[in-house]
This record gives structure tokens, C-alpha cells and sequence, in this order.
């Protein structure tokens, strides 16, 4: 006999309809630009009443903060999953930061690093901070791992090597355009390589 699946609660409903609601606001903004997008956009996109928007987000800033914490949560679960592969604290490092590289770059996350600013406003900052502070802990886990193996200097002060390297690989999320010749992956090598370089044994 087929097992009966369950409907979704009310509450499972709502969080389905927001991911729906963040991922077209993320994508819109990303080609068109958060400046020119409005919520009627977002809301024609979705097949929805500009008010039936109010239900999930108070304002643009608020959707655009909403969007900043998915593609965090992205991050963040990708500098976990290369915390959990073999290799040095050096090499987990190179990887995690390019893993990094691959997401802030995404069409639908780049245009976010140029918003930052007001993401700080109206008291979004201890949100957008806990976050930050989040991947700054996993770059300093894997610099302390690569002091212990030996694959990365002794002397290395985790916290401004950690500082160094979010903010290269950050800028690249700023100038980066995807018609260029190199592509994410390959100009994200280079600048991860160059970054690293002088704290590798």
C-alpha cells in the first residue's frame, strides 16, 4: 500500500513562500540592481499583490537583509563542508575561500557586498554582524589547524590573517564582472594563491 504523504503546516507553507519570495528578490536584483528594482517588480515576478509582499518582508531593506542572510547561510554551510575534508589546514583554507569566492560571485549574491552600509541601518547591524562573525570563526579554524600541521606559519596571527584574506577575496565580490576573461573559479585561484602565500610555510 502507497504511504500517505502529509500535507505541509501552515508554518512549512510560510517558510516555502518566503524562500520563493527571497530567491525572486535575490535574482532581480542581482540582474536589474537593487536601486531600480521596486516591490511591484518583485511582486509581478511572484504573481502577487505588492501587499500579499508585506506578509514576509516590512520594506525593500528588510527583503534585501533577508537576502543577505540566505547567501550567508550559503557561505557558512560551505566553509563547514571543506572544514570536513582530508587535508591541512593550508589546503581545507584554499578550498573554503574559493568555495567563497564561487558564492559571493553568483549573479544572485554579487550585487549585495555593494549594499552593506545599509544593512547596518534602522538596527539590522547585530544581525549582519553575528553573521560576519560566523565566517570570520571558520577562517580562524582553519588557520589555527594549519599553525598545529605545520602547513602554515608559527607565527601567524589568525585574526588579522583572517581580516587579510576576507577582505581580498570580499573586494572580489565588489569589481568582478562575469564577462570577463577569467572565470570566477580561475581568477579566484589566483587571488586565493596570492593571498596565502605568505603565511605558508
Amino acid at each position: 500500500m502507497k504511504s500517505i504523504r502529509r500535507f505541509p503546516s501552515r508554518e512549512e507553507l510560510r517558510a516555502m513562500k518566503l524562500r520563493e519570495v527571497i530567491r525572486c528578490a535575490s535574482e532581480r536584483f542581482g540582474k536589474f540592481g537593487y536601486d531600480t528594482v521596486s516591490l511591484d517588480d518583485i511582486a509581478g515576478d511572484l504573481g502577487v499583490t505588492k501587499a500579499a509582499l508585506y506578509n514576509y518582508a516590512s520594506n525593500k531593506k528588510d527583503l534585501l537583509l533577508q537576502c543577505f542572510q540566505m547567501v550567508t547561510e550559503d557561505l557558512i554551510t560551505a566553509l563547514e563542508q571543506a572544514g570536513q575534508q582530508e587535508g591541512t589546514g593550508a589546503a581545507r583554507l584554499h578550498r573554503a575561500l574559493l568555495a567563497y569566492v564561487l558564492i559571493m560571485t553568483r549573479r544572485d549574491a554579487q550585487y549585495l557586498w555593494t549594499y552593506n552600509k545599509q544593512m547596518f541601518t534602522e538596527g539590522r547591524g547585530p544581525i549582519v554582524q553575528e553573521q560576519r562573525d560566523k565566517v570570520d570563526r571558520l577562517i580562524r579554524r582553519f588557520l589555527l589547524d594549519g599553525k598545529e600541521d605545520g602547513s602554515l606559519r608559527a607565527d601567524l596571527e589568525p585574526k588579522l590573517a583572517s581580516l587579510v584574506l576576507l577582505g581580498t577575496v570580499n573586494w572580489m565580490g565588489i569589481w568582478y564582472r562575469q564577462s570577463g576573461p577569467l572565470s570566477a573559479e580561475e581568477l579566484g585561484e589566483k587571488i586565493i594563491s596570492e593571498a596565502m602565500r605568505g603565511y605558508l610555510t
